[in-house]
């Protein structure tokens, strides 16, 4: 096995400060572990016997079996013994979960636990991060209850964040919003795996399909572009820049003692080497989810359906603006529309199907959409609230979306509670689903710049 994946495929675990109080973070990474983790978990707490139903020992080298994977939880301070018990113990990667570090000017403690690890070939994650999270191996260094956080379900998108916090409260909006993760890896101060490093074993990660990266700074702005040119033709990688001021910058050196450099320099790096730049959280995953759900376009020629006239003139509007192709079908394909849908409705780019269009109407439009030569994809706006449309409509997109898997379908519906479920039931089945026209053509374009990056748009 590769060191790395000894972090997120090991066969056993050690949770060095491991706790009996619920609200310690010990406690609550050791049940993380207990509850779903498979292999063997191995508490250590000097001062207790028994952890979970599980014995407990006062260090790692009184475990008496092999260990591949150790949590380090407890004050700085104690951080160094813990880590060279674990190498004595032959112990193969570990997260080292408390600050104390070069964020606040320990450089010298730091440097002293890359020593360590390097001495005894062992692969460490942080210090000062929130670890890792694999939906997969259910390796679970969060410590944040599973009652307050959400866990995602299994998915394709794997998520490098240079901030714990960010990477936590994304990681609970994916869960509520049934967004499929393969992976989170908040890398901390970086002392030993870095971003770069994390890119490259993504890249090669039969579960991951995009990679998503929050990124605050860099140690080796060369490396990093390298990496990022060499995975980005394989997969797509979705990147946003944090510190992106002045005072984002200085802040920025406090958080994870890194230096955030200017953003116009990330920003070419990006573009250079084939990865999607996201101006925001919103974008982030937004992009991400359209990349892992749907094969790439062959053209950037859009066709619109809806049943709202005015949300079809906002979609018109974005696609011109965002500097794409307003599809145009062919007068076969519009004679055998005309036919079946009712004289008040229009039929051009948009085809407003009009407010009293059911599911049936939409199956029987989408199907010959779908067959035009002249359409590359189609962004489907529907409002679940007008009273012809019900439930069924989710099965009609998916059998269409399945069918005609050359020809990425997007959708679009905002509302209340009622449109919130049948948004989640589309993520669930993998249709990018958006409450806006203007978030779901940017989505679009994301995955069409992606697949102009590969070389895959028609001239």
């Amino acid at each position: 096995m590769d060191g790395l994946d000894y972090l997120f495929k090991p066969e056993s675990v050690a949770i060095i400060g491991a706790s009996r109080e619920p609200r310690k973070f010990g406690h609550v990474i050791l049940s993380n572990f207990v509850k779903r983790f498979r292999g063997k978990v191995y508490p250590i707490n000097p001062n207790a016997k028994e952890l979970m139903n599980l014995k407990s020992y006062s260090s790692v080298l009184d475990v008496p079996d092999e260990i591949d994977f150790a949590v380090i939880v407890i004050p700085a301070e104690y951080v160094e013994n813990a880590l060279l018990e674990c190498g004595k113990k032959g112990v193969k990667a570990v997260v080292i979960i408390p600050g104390g570090f070069s964020e606040v000017g320990e450089n010298e403690r730091e440097e002293r636990l890359t020593e360590i690890a390097r001495k005894y070939g062992m692969r460490l994650i942080g210090p000062n991060c929130i670890g890792i999270f694999d939906t997969y191996s259910h390796v679970d260094t969060m410590f944040s209850p599973m009652y307050k956080q959400d866990r995602p379900f299994k998915g394709r998108i794997s998520f490098i964040s240079q901030s714990g916090a960010y990477g936590t409260a994304i990681m609970d909006k994916a869960a509520a919003e049934n967004m499929g993760i393969s992976k989170f890896i908040s890398i901390g101060n970086r002392a030993d795996v870095d971003e770069i490093e994390m890119i490259k074993y993504l890249g090669n990660d039969k579960n991951t399909g995009v990679i998503v990266l929050y990124l605050e700074g860099t140690k080796n702005g060369r490396e990093l572009f390298n990496a990022l040119r060499e995975v980005s033709v394989k997969k797509p990688i979705v990147a946003m820049k944090g510190g992106k001021t002045f005072e984002g910058s200085r802040a920025t050196l406090s958080h994870t003692a890194s230096l955030a450099g200017p953003s116009e320099i990330f920003k070419g790096m990006f573009r250079q080497s084939g990865v999607l730049l996201a101006e925001n959280s919103e974008e982030l995953f937004d992009f991400a989810r359209a990349l892992a759900y749907l094969n790439l376009p062959r053209g950037d020629r859009i066709q619109i359906v809806t049943n709202a006239g005015g949300f079809g003139v906002i979609s018109a509007d974005e696609i011109v603006e965002n500097k794409l192709s307003m599809a145009k079908l062919s007068k076969n394909t519009i004679d055998r529309i005309r036919k079946i849908l009712p004289s008040y409705a229009v039929v051009g780019n948009p085809i407003d199907l009009v407010g009293d269009a059911d599911s049936h109407r939409y199956e029987k439009v989408l199907r010959y959409v779908m067959k035009d030569k002249g359409v590359d994809a189609v962004f489907v706006v529907m409002l679940l609230q007008l009273s012809a449309l019900e439930s069924d409509v989710v099965d009609v997109l998916i059998s269409i979306s399945s069918e005609f898997e050359d020809k990425p379908l997007v959708v679009c519906t905002t509302g209340g509670e009622f449109t919130q479920v049948h948004t989640r039931m589309m993520e669930k089945v993998s249709i990018p689903t958006y409450p806006t026209p203007e978030r779901g053509i940017r989505a679009m374009k994301a995955l069409i710049d992606y697949s102009r990056y590969r070389g895959m748009i028609r001239d």
